[in-house]
């Protein structure tokens, strides 16, 4: 009994000892950076400010920052240490999502449990969100706010959580690595380009790197619904889905049971191979204006007087988010997205008026110096160790997977430099969506805020144990969750129902033709011939 109050009251005093500490980093400054707040947690669970309860975290100290590298920017940073003795001694900053404007809990709530201490940041764009037009207006006559968006928020942040978790832990931390998709990954890849010295390591998936283009294919599709007979129905629009997985399923790696593409690229059933015949008006269908409409959006973005390529292709197997944009029927009365280019033509811009051929430059030459990150040139971050994994959905309907498939083909490093394969990889993940969901097996530790797993099935492992022993991830097993086809939705825990290796490019999962086609034992990873698509013309690629 005595032993046991003895670990009591020891167990009290390093609480009050951690709470005293994080207590003490109240005012503390380092750079461009304050603490504003600080709070300590008992945990197992946490009422966060998203009104989320997040659990099975342990104790913990809640800082909230805010970083001015300008005297306009307000970027909130917020940075949760754990207890000393779960931490693992390693940084982890994680990135948002869309225009940001707010910090995304969920992604700290993941690294705590990781053990890591793990940071958020609103990107300088409050009150923004992902979606709405508050979120489209975030930039307008906001050029820091675009800035601090673009890349320095998340420089910022990078500074500050080293420098609070040093102060915190009165240690240097052992690694520092990053994670994140779409913007996440959009925030890596900068963090690669123009700030390699912030993290030893990165996972950047499907990122929106390509921005303003991204955004442009964005206007491409919204004026696409503007077209005459857009309007697809449910009906129509599954019968076409089921069209090309008839014709393209299980001849392309996969196995003959799949749902999903497992290389779209190779899939040549094209929507006028589904045209109407005269009289034909059942619905299972295509008329000549939805093969049109269809066609604009596999075929990518393209400058009408040029005919050059602005932003890759779509891929065949997104037809289920294709169904969002022009399952209304309503469509062509509907707004078009104006997004970025209400950031340099106005808040009462008309994206339908956009011209592809001369706003392209307009745009490029307003923001691309802030928001896109576009440099293949990794030299300084290879050459101190970095290690780069990149991963993008086949079934992404938002970021082109091709755009990463470029981006990692272009990576090039200086004469004495590692090699593009000694520092990156890059994972295709067939029948996923955007980061997450979709109809193939989407689970592979790719979003921090997933249950973590070993270095086989988790990514976040794979790249700690890449860094750490030097071994590569050559392939990771991802797993599908019932229920979890939804990209838009949060992540749900169930029972796994299927497993399957994701490969390094360019190899590709091949069945082999007799096992359970829902077990990962079933495919190897072979050489495949690297995939022929046309590219964005030169100009477009700055």
């Amino acid at each position: 009994m005595g032993f046991l109050l003895a670990l009591f009251a020891f167990g009290q005093a390093g609480s009050a000892l951690a709470q005293d500490r994080c207590d003490a980093l109240r005012g503390f400054a380092s750079g461009n950076a304050i603490i504003l707040s600080t709070e300590s947690v008992a945990g197992p669970g946490y009422k966060a400010p998203d009104s989320q309860t997040y659990d099975q975290l342990g104790a913990f100290c809640r800082v909230v920052a805010r970083a001015t590298p300008a005297p306009q920017s307000n970027i909130l940073i917020e940075i949760w240490l754990p207890a000393s003795d779960h931490w693992n001694g390693k940084l982890l900053g994680t990135g948002n999502g869309g225009f940001a404007g707010s910090v995304r809990y969920a992604a700290l709530a993941g690294g705590v449990r990781r053990g890591y201490a793990v940071a958020n940041t609103d990107m300088g764009t409050f009150p923004a969100g992902s979606l709405g037009a508050a979120g489209y207006d975030a930039g307008i006559g906001r050029p820091e706010a675009v800035r601090d968006w673009g890349s320095r928020a998340t420089h910022e942040m990078a500074l500050a959580t080293r420098a609070v978790a040093k102060a915190y832990y009165d240690r240097d931390a052992s690694r520092s690595y990053f994670a994140g998709c779409s913007t996440g990954g959009h925030q890596g890849l900068t963090e690669a380009q123009r700030y390699p010295e912030d993290y030893d390591a990165i996972i950047a998936g499907a990122p929106g790197h390509n921005r303003t283009h991204l955004h442009m294919a964005f206007t491409w599709f919204g004026q696409a619904g503007r077209m005459p007979g857009a309007h697809i129905p449910a009906a129509t629009m599954t019968a076409w889905a089921t069209a090309v997985n008839r014709s393209c399923v299980g001849k392309d790696g996969g196995a003959p049971g799949d749902a999903f593409l497992t290389q779209p690229l190779q899939c040549r059933f094209a929507p006028r191979d589904m045209l109407c015949k005269p009289g034909q008006v059942d619905g299972s269908c295509l008329t000549t204006q939805q093969a049109a409409v269809l066609d604009r959006i596999y075929g990518g973005v393209r400058n009408p007087r040029t005919g050059k390529l602005i932003y890759p292709a779509e891929m065949k197997g997104t037809e289920a988010l294709l169904a969002y944009f022009f399952g209304d029927p309503e469509l062509a009365k509907k707004p078009v997205a104006a997004d970025l280019a209400r950031w340099v033509f106005g808040g009462q811009y008309d994206a339908a008026s956009f011209d592809f051929d001369k706003d392209v430059a307009r745009m490029d030459a307003a923001l691309g110096a802030d928001v896109n990150a576009n440099d293949p040139e990794l030299t300084r971050f290879a050459a101190r160790g970095g290690k780069l994994i990149l991963y993008h959905g086949w079934s992404d309907l938002i970021v082109s997977p091709l755009d990463s498939i470029i981006y990692y083909t272009r990576i090039r490093t200086g004469q004495g430099a590692p090699s593009r394969e000694q520092f990156s990889r890059l994972f295709m993940a067939p029948g996923v969506s955007h980061c997450a969901g979709g109809l193939g097996p989407d689970r592979f530790g790719q979003g921090v805020e997933f249950k973590s797993g070993d270095a086989e099935h988790d990514l976040l492992a794979a790249l700690d144990t890449w860094v750490e022993t030097g071994k590569a991830p050559d392939q990771i097993i991802a797993t599908k969750v019932a229920g979890a086809d939804n990209p838009f939705a949060p992540p749900v825990d169930g029972p796994v129902v299927a497993t399957r290796p994701v490969c390094a490019y360019p190899k590709v999962a091949r069945y082999d033709g007799k096992g359970d086609a829902k077990d990962a034992k079933s495919f190897t990873c072979v050489a495949a011939p690297r995939p022929v698509f046309e590219w964005p013309a030169p100009e477009y690629l700055q």
